[in-house]
């Protein structure tokens, strides 16, 4: 019998939810629009734009906490190069909405371009609430391994509110790999990072990468990263590009969320162990121009006092 094969972000992905069905928001959000969603069942909701007409669109939903819901639209539409997530945040009231779109950054179509935006749940009768989800520093300097399958782990070094980064990879023990190894399909894998490392080595020598945190709760974190830097150092704009935007349980170090890259978007829940020794990329200084990050272009706009 053939080995099964797991997407290594979803083999441990949580089970779909389906506790919206039924259920009606109207949303405000903060950019002057209204959105106006009717989950119609598990699978299918109804959505409007500023009083518009109702389109029908395909969902998937994960709850993150006994009130937090990530619901994951991949629109008609857009032909799969415009997806929506709402952050439903039932307790207070609030959401946040991530818009996701490909093909809108000419120095590589693998980039996808987020942008969050901050708004409330419309409920009869009360008023709309005043406070909002917001960008928060407060994960600066921790360090996760998080465990997203049996055999795919990654350890995310939240460098700095609005950049993140990776341990170094050992690209010597991917050379070896690739030498001695005689599986025709797995030695092409190997090859793959061997020439990624070839080409980009110098001009990439660590992940560091643009990101955002949003404080949902006081124990629930959104973080999302895309891999600017990655495409951008590499001359043939051949990797990178992805992302990913998780919702982070801090007391239980559990995250779900969304992976994404161009033409591929999955569902993902990653299990988290803390990690209390800095590593050497703390160190380094990084040879990447932020200037030009433009995936995120919020990561500008943020303020700390």
């Amino acid at each position: 019998m053939p080995k099964a094969k797991f997407d290594p972000l979803s083999q441990f992905r949580a089970p779909l939810n389906y506790e919206l069905a039924g259920k009606d928001f109207h949303i405000i959000l903060d950019d002057g629009n209204e959105i106006s969603v009717r989950f119609i069942d598990g699978e299918n909701l109804q959505w409007s734009d500023n009083c518009g007409p109702y389109i029908w669109e395909k969902y998937e939903c994960l709850k993150a906490d006994d009130n937090t819901y990530f619901v994951h639209v991949n629109t008609a539409a857009g032909e799969g190069k415009l997806n929506y997530c709402l952050i439903l945040d039932l307790l207070q009231d609030l959401v946040t909405f991530i818009k996701l779109e490909e093909g809108k950054i000419e120095e590589s179509d693998r980039l996808i371009l987020v942008t969050p935006v901050f708004g409330a749940i419309k409920i009869q009768g009360r008023a709309l609430p005043e406070n909002r989800h917001h960008f928060t520093d407060r994960m600066v300097g921790r360090r996760i391994v998080w465990q997203y399958s049996s055999g795919f782990n990654k350890m995310h070094i939240y460098y700095k509110p609005t950049l993140y980064r990776l341990p170094r990879v050992d690209s010597d023990s991917f050379r070896r790999r690739y030498a001695a190894e005689t599986d025709p399909e797995e030695k092409a894998r190997l090859k793959g990072y061997v020439d990624r490392f070839d080409r980009t080595e110098e001009a990439y020598p660590f992940a560091e990468e643009p990101c955002f945190h949003i404080t949902i709760n006081e124990h629930m974190n959104l973080f999302c990263f895309v891999e600017e830097n990655e495409t951008l150092c590499d001359p043939l704009k051949a990797i990178g590009g992805g992302g990913i935007v998780l919702l982070q349980d801090l007391d239980r170090l559990v995250q779900n969320g969304l992976g994404f890259g161009k033409g591929s978007y999955a569902f993902c829940t990653g299990y988290g162990r803390e990690v209390f020794e800095p590593d050497e990329v703390e160190s380094e200084e990084a040879p990447y121009d932020e200037t030009k990050l433009k995936t995120i272009p919020c990561i500008y706009d943020i303020k700390f006092e």
